[in-house]
């Protein structure tokens, strides 16, 4: 059985990607996994779709080890998006830093997407924030905002820990969302090396491990801390961090769900910290999916956010399932 302690990590191999922006260009750092050969009573169809895996705010390919592990037999490419883990802040063509918002994300994942010739028989996917970000770049392919490079349509789009709700209108989420919110703020006024201070802090992540954990398994919560103190802090610059925050809290899935006409997987923790029951059923009902079918829509117990750390064989077995299905 596949379990989170014990099992063969996959290597990426490392690649670095220049892509051209409507206002720039960027340079991606990425890890493609080749898939490995699979058990001979492995189902599933010969040829597969790639996966294009987008990670969440604050995290960069690292966080997204476990679902590459679960899922052996297919290609998938990790991007650090902009301003996270290797990949650099994003720059116009003259090299005036560019705001780092949910549209440009949008243009990155299209960009990238050209240039490793991913489309009709591929799956794009993303995590918590990166479930935006797919959501918007495939907003922006229905209604021909990227027809200048030629409108992309994907096999199907799986959006795991989805953002549903507006935190700053669901009461239930409110208090914690106003906590975040002057964190952050307070991060933006304090000079220098001390907001840098403040964003890396310990409390921070400790606070961030205590509201977003879920599961009681002691190694498992090391491990969980371990990610976050390695890769939490792992940004190019704090202005970066701060307009990734506002791009992260000022949207959501629900945003761009009537556009989403595609086979799309919504996979979402039973205890999830970041939506509402209500918030969860709002936008499953609000995507329409293939001719009007609506999407698949699975829930894994025992788990909420980070589903992606505490759940990662339910997590790869329900985006296979997904797979088998196009």
């Amino acid at each position: 059985m596949f379990s989170w302690t014990d099992h063969p990590s996959r290597t990426g191999e490392r690649r670095t990607v220049e892509v051209t922006l409507p206002q720039g260009s960027a340079e991606l750092v990425l890890r493609r996994y080749a898939p490995t050969l699979r058990d001979d009573d492995t189902p599933g169809p010969t040829v597969r779709p790639r996966l294009l895996l987008i990670h969440g705010f604050r995290g960069d390919h690292h966080g997204m080890q476990l679902i590459v592990d679960a899922l052996p037999d297919y290609e998938i490419f990790v991007p650090d998006l902009p301003g996270f883990g290797e990949t650099p802040a994003l720059r116009s063509a003259r090299g005036r830093r560019l705001e780092h918002t949910v549209q440009r994300y949008a243009e990155v994942v299209e960009a990238l997407a050209q240039s490793l010739r991913l489309g009709a028989t591929d799956v794009v996917a993303g995590h918590s924030f990166g479930s935006i970000v797919v959501s918007a770049h495939l907003h922006r392919a229905a209604t021909g905002s990227d027809r200048a490079e030629g409108s992309r349509r994907w096999a199907g789009a799986a959006l795991l820990a989805p953002i549903s709700d507006d935190i700053f209108r669901r009461p239930a989420l409110l208090p914690g969302a106003l906590g975040v919110e002057l964190y952050y703020r307070l991060c933006q006024v304090l000079p220098g090396g001390s907001g840098d201070w403040a964003l890396r802090s310990p409390a921070a992540l400790a606070v961030t491990n205590l509201t977003m954990m879920v599961s009681p398994e002691p190694d498992l919560q090391d491990y969980i801390r371990d990610q976050h103190r390695r890769y939490f802090g792992a940004y190019s610059d704090r202005r970066t961090v701060l307009e990734a925050y506002r791009a992260s809290s000022r949207h959501t899935v629900t945003d761009y769900a009537p556009w989403l006409d595609l086979p799309v997987l919504l996979l979402n923790g039973s205890r999830d910290q970041l939506s509402t029951v209500a918030g969860r059923r709002a936008l499953r009902d609000a995507v329409p999916g293939p001719r009007g079918q609506g999407p698949q829509w699975e829930l894994l117990r025992g788990t909420g956010h980070l589903l992606h750390y505490e759940k990662p064989a339910q997590t790869g077995r329900a985006v296979r399932r997904f797979l088998h299905s196009l």
